[in-house]
């Protein structure tokens, strides 16, 4: 990547991070500025921080993030996609019961408000 566009995916990322520093100072956070136009900034939540996601999700929302979420029980994981024009992208996820049986009962993803 080019110095100029991996500065700008970093400092779109630095201001998605005051926001989640600010609800969630402890979730596990990961960059990938190669994946959409101004990179994936994946958030792993744990069973515990579910209230504080949702805080979270709610000031997102607020700042113009449209979420997506997709029940995955064979993975054990919940995925919430945040998006908004010309910001990064907002992965969260969180742990769910696995059940190997449900391989093929992947659910579609679907509209989700925190509101």
């Amino acid at each position: 990547m080019k110095p100029r566009s991996l500065r700008h995916c970093i400092e779109k990322a630095a201001k998605a991070l005051v926001l989640i520093h600010k609800w969630s100072p402890n979730v596990d956070c990961l960059l990938d500025e190669d994946k959409g136009e101004c990179g994936h900034l994946i958030l792993n939540f744990d069973d515990g921080e579910c209230s504080k996601m949702a805080a979270l999700g709610k000031d997102l929302e607020n700042k113009g993030y449209r979420f997506r979420v997709k029940k995955s029980p064979w993975l054990g994981q919940v995925t919430y996609l945040g998006q908004a024009d010309d910001k990064t992208a907002i992965v969260m996820t969180l742990p769910i019961t696995k059940d190997r049986i449900a391989i093929n009962e992947d659910s579609p993803e679907q509209p989700y408000s925190f509101k």
